[in-house]
């Protein structure tokens, strides 16, 4: 399974180009696309040890839960937990008015990743520069260090949402 970490420092590295020969556009949109990644399998290995236990990644179990997250599913509850006060549903779902804000950055930053890394792998007429990419890449490691900040019932409630298929 992808190492968060490794992806981190791959994306980082891809970023670091010899000063004769500035970072191609393949380097800076790979960089990108790698960050976010580095995040999304951070959030699927939590998930799956959240639920499962660590070390257990070779039972089934491990890799059906780690399978299970959802692009979609995991932006659009992102997408609601970056706001200061949650929507009536989530208030009902999470049983509480708010997330922390370790839970925010976390969530805003996945949405703004997501959202970077689409750009990087489809939109062939994007211009990607070296300043902007290296701050999409800081932000992955951002984002998943406010992760590991934020308390582990409040993290479990929203990997659950994360997973469920909930009808509110």
């Amino acid at each position: 399974m992808p190492d968060p970490s490794a992806l981190l420092a791959v994306a980082r590295l891809l970023l670091s180009a010899e000063p004769e020969s500035p970072a191609s556009d393949a380097r800076l949109r790979r960089a990108v696309s790698t960050a976010y990644y580095a995040l999304f399998h951070k959030v699927l290995r939590s998930g799956a040890e959240c639920f499962m236990g660590a070390g257990k990644q070779q039972t089934a179990g491990y890799g059906l839960l780690y399978r299970s997250f959802n692009h979609g599913r995991m932006k659009s509850v992102c997408g609601s937990l970056s706001v200061q006060t949650l929507g009536k549903t989530l208030r009902q779902q999470l049983g509480r008015t708010a997330v922390s804000q370790d839970m925010r950055d976390f969530a805003g930053a996945f949405v703004t990743l997501q959202d970077a890394r689409h750009v990087a792998d489809y939109d062939l007429a994007a211009d990607f520069n070296l300043l902007a990419s290296t701050g999409l890449v800081e932000t992955a490691g951002f984002a998943i260090a406010a992760f590991d900040r934020t308390l582990p019932e409040e993290k479990a409630d929203v990997l659950a949402l994360m997973l469920a298929n909930s009808r509110g």
